[in-house]
């Protein structure tokens, strides 16, 4: 049965439906949507179902065949970290994980719902457990899956962006080379460090490509269309536009930059067993122009765009669609490592 990756922003969404059938998936069907008008997490009873009415009639005239769904939380939204316990029973280990979620867990407990499982594999000594434990605001649960609801789809699980994105794009606790994806979204930088298959942790940068955008127009006095469409073909390639748009854009990529090797340093500090191989880019702003050639050049692991279509066959009836989901592979990272969560 296909499944829905469904990546919620606060304008708009991105989709994908993938089936899978013995052991190979396919891509059946995909959308992205995005108004100005939407807001996802607003107060206001009509928008929130102005909201869902738009998920709805997204979902229909995309043709997707199912209405089941795995939903992405967030950054903002959700409380993740990795802690290390000494071998357990079941039982006891619940009591330890409240325990452990009392010092981790800016809220108090009874505000939020919190997961937790036992990471596989990876760098941990044979008397310690390795727990990847997750939290978020039951408010924020609650208004999401009113929201599917609302748009006649049936969450089938909501979990962090930063899990489907080190699911897809990470490495696995059979292979463990360390990974460090850079989620370049509209409004900020997700940094997600993955090792043997699990996310180690995150860190948020201000900087997305909405921050991009309004530098661009501030700086050369350019309109909001314009100052995207620079950024967009010029990007960081310097033999554009005099290397003006570059120059602009490049403090900005530095600062992500500078967070990337922190979270190199931190976690290989910390695990000293344990290295990081790659660097993957992904996100709305991951195809500008020389972005990656810069990135490369400024960090000492190998880099790469992000293809996570790279294991999912294209079904025929794309076939006149492959070139647009090919060239815009980044885009769908979040919502292909979704889907794959129930696959």
């Amino acid at each position: 049965m296909p499944i829905i990756g469904l990546n919620l922003g606060k304008s708009g969404f991105k989709a994908v439906e993938i089936d899978k059938k013995k052991n190979t998936y396919t891509l059946t069907h995909f959308g992205i949507y995005d108004s100005p008008e939407l807001d996802l997490y607003t107060e206001k009873k009509e928008e929130r179902k102005a909201y869902s009415k738009a998920l709805e009639n997204f979902v229909n005239e995309q043709g997707f065949d199912s209405r089941n769904a795995v939903i992405g939380l967030e950054e903002a939204n959700v409380y993740m970290r990795i802690v290390e316990l000494p071998v357990m029973k079941d039982k006891e280990l619940r009591n330890a994980i409240r325990f452990e979620a009392e010092q981790y867990i800016p809220l108090p407990l009874e505000e939020v719902n919190i997961t937790y499982q036992k990471l596989e594999g990876g760098y941990i000594s044979r008397d310690k457990t390795s727990i990847q434990l997750v939290a978020a605001k039951k408010s924020i649960l609650d208004m999401y899956v009113k929201t599917i609801k609302s748009a006649r789809l049936v969450a089938k699980a909501i979990e962090p962006e930063a899990v489907a994105l080190g699911r897809i794009l990470g490495d696995t606790s059979t292979v463990p080379n360390g990974t460090i994806i850079m989620d370049i979204g509209y409004y900020s930088t997700i940094v997600v460090v993955v090792y043997g298959g699990a996310v180690q942790f995150t860190r948020s940068v201000p900087v997305g490509g909405d921050v991009i955008t309004k530098a661009i127009k501030q700086s050369l006095n350019l309109d909001v269309n314009q100052s995207e469409e620079y950024k967009k073909v010029y990007g960081m390639d310097s033999q554009y536009a005099d290397g003006k748009v570059s120059e602009i854009i490049k403090p900005m990529i530095d600062n992500i930059l500078i967070e990337v090797k922190r979270a190199s340093v931190f976690f290989t500090n910390h695990t000293p067993s344990a290295t990081i191989k790659k660097v993957v880019i992904t996100g709305g702003s991951a195809l500008m122009p020389g972005l990656l050639l810069y990135i490369a050049s400024n960090l000492d692991f190998e880099v790469q765009t992000a293809t996570p279509f790279h294991n999912i066959q294209i079904s025929p009836q794309l076939e006149n669609e492959k070139k647009f989901l090919y060239e815009r592979e980044p885009l769908f990272s979040t919502a292909v490592g979704l889907a794959m969560k129930e696959l």
